[in-house]
């Protein structure tokens, strides 16, 4: 069954917009880097005024559990997470769940 992956992130109050932005075309290249895994994606900056510091998202769909996991394992994700995320995220919402009846 097809996993929906979405991260929501409060970015540290020191970062600048620019790494913000960084960090988000970060996140878009994955499609790229990872297309046998990755299904589907979108990421962007919150619109809405209840944010509460959640101000940057997005979300992946694969195909199944065992392609999340391969993403969450992958050199990409992992270069990503060390380079760029760690230093500029000051905290993050992670929800995975099945999309019953998916196309994928």
């Amino acid at each position: 069954m097809a996993i929906l992956h979405t991260v929501l992130f409060k970015i540290k109050e020191e970062s600048s917009d620019e790494k913000a932005q960084e960090m988000m075309a970060a996140i878009a290249a994955f499609q790229s880097q990872l297309p046998e895994l990755i299904q589907s994606m979108h990421s962007g900056v919150d619109k809405s005024a209840q944010t509460q510091g959640f101000s940057y998202s997005f979300t992946m769909i694969f195909k199944n559990q065992q392609d999340l996991d391969t993403y969450i394992a992958s050199e990409a994700h992992t270069k990503f997470a060390h380079k760029i995320g760690y230093p500029l995220i000051k905290d993050a919402i992670i929800v995975d769940y099945e999309i019953p009846k998916s196309k994928f």
